[in-house]
C-alpha cells in the first residue's frame, strides 16, 4: 500500500461537492485524455434488479506504471495543468488530479486494470482503493507489471454501488458529452453503455453545412452549424476550429452567449487553414507573422460571414419559437384576455403578438429576465401603450433600456410607428368586406325567384367565409370530399403526415360540405366543425338530421378522429324548419341544457349537432360587428347592393379581403 500525499479531512474537503453521476463522468473524460476513441460503460445488475458493479473501458494509452506515483500520490495537482488553456482547448479535460478518487460518491472500490506500451512491449498490472481509505492506493501487490499481449487502454471497475439507474446514467452522459461526440464524429470517437452507442441526435434541432463559396475567402472550409435543444452548460456556444487532420486546434466562445434566448448552438469549422495557425498571437495588424493568426484579413472574413449567418439564423429562429412564448404567456395567464369571437380583439391581440416577437426577436431579456408578476405588469402596460397608439414613446423609452443594433432599431421604429394605422385600416376594409358578403349571402338564400343551388351558389361563397361559424378556424375540406379524405386532411394539418387514409364503415363515402377545425397556438386541435348545407327551397326535417348523424357515426367509428380533449360540432343549416314539428321537437327536449339550436348531444359532450337557420346565421354577426359598425359609422349601401344574378353575387364576394384560405384537402376535378 502507497499513500496519497493529503490527510483524509483534505480529500472530503476537495471532493465533498462530487455527485455520482458527475463522477462516472470524469472517468470517460480520463479515457479521452489518454487517447481513447473509444469508452465503454457495462452496468451489472443483481438478482433484484439493481446496478452493483459498473466498469469502464476505453483505448487510450493506459497508465505507464514509472508515471504512476505522479498521478496517484500528489494531490490536487495535475501534469494536464501545465498544458495549453483548458479554456481554449478541450483536452485534455481532467486538470485538478482529484477525478481518480471521485468514485468515493458512488462506490464503495474502485480498480484499475491497465495496459501499457513500453519500448514495443505491452505490460499490465492494476491499481486498487477504496472510500474508506482513499488516501491509500494498492499498486498491483508492490510487484512489477507482467508482459501481455493485450492492446492499451484501461479497465476501471466500481463495486458496491450506491442506487443509480441506467436511464439516468445515458442522460447525463448525453448531456455531458454530446459536443463533444459531434466535434469528434469525424475521428470516430463513441461511448457505449451496455454494448449499445449512445445517441445524441434526439438532442439535434438543426444540423446545417455553412456554404461560404460567395465569402471569397483563399482556403476551403468545411463549416458544420449545429443548434442544440438543451444547454451546453460551461461549454457554452462555441467556435471549434479544426485542422486537415480533424484535430481540434482552437475553441473560443461565439458572440450569442447569454442572451436569455435558449439559441444553442456549435459551429464547426475544418480546414488546413487552422494547422499551422498561431491562435493566440497578438499581431498588430499589417505586420506579417511566420504563422497564420486572428489579425488577416482571411480569418476576419471567415468569422464575420459565420457570425453574419448566426445572427440571420438566431433571428428566423427567435420569431419562430416567440409564438410558443406568447402561447406560454397566455397559459400562465401573463398575456391580456381578448375575446376571439371579437373582430376587434382579434386585430388587438394580433398588434400585441406582433409587438412582443419583434421586442422578443430583437432582445429577449426583455421578457425572459422577468419574473411572472412583472412579466404581466411589462405586457399590459405594451398593451395599454398599443391601444393609446403611444408608439414612439414606447420606442423612446425601449431605445434607453435594450441594446440593439441599427438594423434591429429601425425595424422596431417601423413597427411601433405605423402597426395601428395598418391595423386600423385592415379592420375597417375587412368590415367592409364582410358585410358586403353577408349582403351577397342574403341575396342568394332569401330571393325565392333565384333558384340557389347548394354547390354552385352557397358553397361556392361559404368555403372562402367560414368566418360566418367563428374566428381562427382551418378549412379542411369543402365539397365533394369524402371522410378518407377529410381524415388526410387532419393528418397532413396537425401531424404532417400526407400518407393514405382508409376506413372501414358503410357510410365512408358520404360528403361533407364543410369541414373546418380550430387549433391553438401549439397547433393542437380544440374543435372540429362540420357544415351541412341545403339549398333555400330544402326544409330542415328528421331526415336531413339523419345525414348529419351518419356524418357522426362514421367520425366516431375510427380512433384516429377521436380524444378525449377534441369535441365535434356539426351545424346542420338551411332556410327554415320542416312543419311537421320533428326538429322543433328535438330542440325543445335539449332546451335545458342552455344552449341554443342545440339538437343532439352525446354523454361527454364532445359530440353536438346544432341546426341554424341563415336567419339565425345573420342575426349572429349583426350582433358580433354591431359595436364596430356603429363606431366606424358604415354607409347602409355598402351592403345594400343588389345583382342581377346569382351568379354575378357569387363572384362579386366570393373573393375579397374577407376570403379565408383554401381548403388543405382542394375538391375532387371530375373527368
Amino acid at each position: 500500500m502507497k499513500s496519497v500525499l493529503i490527510s483524509p479531512k483534505g480529500i472530503k474537503e476537495n471532493l465533498r461537492s462530487i455527485k455520482p453521476l458527475d463522477a462516472i463522468c470524469e472517468y470517460i473524460w480520463n479515457g479521452f485524455d489518454a487517447g481513447a476513441t473509444h469508452v465503454k460503460l457495462y452496468l451489472k445488475t443483481n438478482m433484484m434488479g439493481l446496478i452493483d458493479k459498473v466498469s469502464i473501458t476505453d483505448n487510450g494509452t493506459g497508465i505507464a506504471y514509472n508515471d504512476l506515483q505522479n498521478k496517484f500520490q500528489p494531490f490536487n495537482e495535475s501534469k494536464k495543468a501545465d498544458l495549453p488553456s483548458k479554456s481554449n482547448h478541450t483536452l485534455p479535460h481532467g486538470r485538478k488530479g482529484i477525478g481518480r478518487l471521485t468514485f468515493f460518491s458512488f462506490a464503495q472500490a474502485a480498480r484499475w486494470d491497465t495496459v501499457f506500451s513500453q519500448e514495443g512491449k505491452q505490460y499490465k498490472y492494476y491499481i486498487g482503493m477504496n472510500k474508506n481509505s482513499l488516501n491509500k492506493y494498492d499498486d498491483n501487490d508492490e510487484k512489477e507489471p507482467i508482459e501481455t499481449k493485450e492492446v492499451a487502454g484501461t479497465k476501471v471497475t466500481f463495486d458496491q454501488l450506491i442506487a443509480l439507474s441506467k436511464e439516468d446514467i445515458l442522460e447525463k452522459i448525453k448531456d455531458e458529452f454530446f459536443w463533444f461526440l459531434e466535434l469528434n464524429k469525424n475521428n470516430g470517437y463513441k461511448i457505449w453503455v451496455d454494448n449499445e452507442p449512445v445517441s445524441y441526435e434526439d438532442l439535434i434541432i438543426t444540423r446545417n453545412e455553412i456554404d461560404v463559396s460567395h465569402w471569397k475567402l483563399e482556403y476551403e472550409y468545411e463549416i458544420r452549424f449545429v443548434q442544440w435543444n438543451i444547454s451546453l452548460g460551461n461549454e457554452y456556444s462555441k467556435f471549434y476550429f479544426i485542422g486537415s487532420d480533424n484535430k481540434e486546434c482552437y475553441k473560443e466562445a461565439t458572440k450569442l452567449n447569454k442572451k436569455s434566448d435558449e439559441f444553442y448552438h456549435s459551429i464547426y469549422i475544418k480546414s488546413s487553414y487552422f494547422d499551422n495557425f498561431n491562435f493566440e498571437n497578438t499581431q498588430i495588424e499589417g505586420q506579417i507573422g511566420l504563422f497564420p493568426n486572428k489579425s488577416e484579413q482571411e480569418f476576419k472574413k471567415l468569422i464575420e460571414g459565420i457570425n453574419h449567418y448566426l445572427v440571420k439564423y438566431r433571428k428566423k429562429y427567435l420569431k419562430e419559437i416567440s409564438d410558443k412564448y406568447i402561447e406560454s404567456l397566455i397559459k400562465r395567464d401573463i398575456y391580456p384576455d381578448f375575446d376571439m369571437n371579437n373582430i376587434m380583439d382579434v386585430y388587438r391581440k394580433g398588434e400585441l403578438d406582433h409587438l412582443v416577437e419583434t421586442l422578443y426577436t430583437a432582445q429577449p431579456k426583455i421578457f425572459t429576465g422577468l419574473n411572472d408578476n412583472n412579466k404581466k405588469i411589462m405586457i399590459h402596460l405594451l398593451q395599454l401603450i398599443m391601444d393609446n397608439s403611444n408608439k414612439p414613446e414606447l420606442f423612446e423609452v425601449l431605445q434607453n433600456v435594450i441594446e440593439l443594433d441599427e438594423e434591429e432599431m429601425k425595424e422596431l421604429s417601423d413597427v411601433l410607428k405605423y402597426t395601428t394605422l395598418n391595423n386600423i385600416t385592415k379592420v375597417i376594409k375587412l368590415l367592409q368586406d364582410r358585410l358586403k358578403v353577408v349582403q351577397g349571402l342574403k341575396e342568394v338564400v332569401f330571393d325565392n325567384k333565384k333558384f340557389a343551388k347548394e354547390v354552385e351558389h352557397i358553397q361556392k361563397i361559404v368555403e372562402r367565409h367560414y368566418w360566418l361559424f367563428g374566428e381562427q378556424y382551418s378549412l379542411i375540406t369543402s365539397a365533394e370530399p369524402d371522410f378518407e379524405s377529410a381524415l388526410r386532411g387532419l393528418l397532413i394539418k396537425t401531424k404532417g403526415d400526407d400518407s393514405k387514409v382508409e376506413i372501414d364503415h358503410e357510410d365512408k363515402n358520404k360528403e361533407m360540405d364543410i369541414y373546418m377545425i380550430r387549433q391553438d397556438r401549439r397547433g393542437s386541435v380544440t374543435e372540429n366543425v362540420v357544415v351541412e348545407l341545403k339549398r333555400p327551397s330544402v326544409p330542415l326535417g328528421e331526415e336531413q338530421l339523419s345525414q348529419v348523424k351518419k356524418y357522426m357515426r362514421v367520425i366516431k367509428s375510427d380512433d384516429r378522429f377521436n380524444a378525449s380533449s377534441i369535441k365535434w360540432t356539426y351545424f346542420l343549416v338551411g332556410n327554415r324548419l320542416n312543419n311537421n314539428g320533428y326538429i322543433q321537437g328535438e330542440l325543445e327536449s335539449h332546451r335545458n341544457l342552455g344552449e341554443p339550436h342545440l339538437v343532439h348531444t352525446d354523454g361527454n359532450g364532445n359530440n353536438k349537432i346544432y341546426i341554424l337557420t341563415w336567419s339565425d346565421i345573420f342575426d349572429d354577426f349583426s350582433r358580433r360587428h354591431e359595436y364596430l359598425m356603429s363606431k366606424l359609422e358604415m354607409e347602409k349601401d355598402l351592403w345594400l347592393k343588389k345583382h342581377d344574378s346569382l351568379e354575378e353575387a357569387v363572384e362579386d364576394i366570393k373573393d375579397n379581403t374577407a376570403s379565408q384560405a383554401e381548403a388543405i384537402i382542394p375538391k375532387r376535378v371530375v373527368n
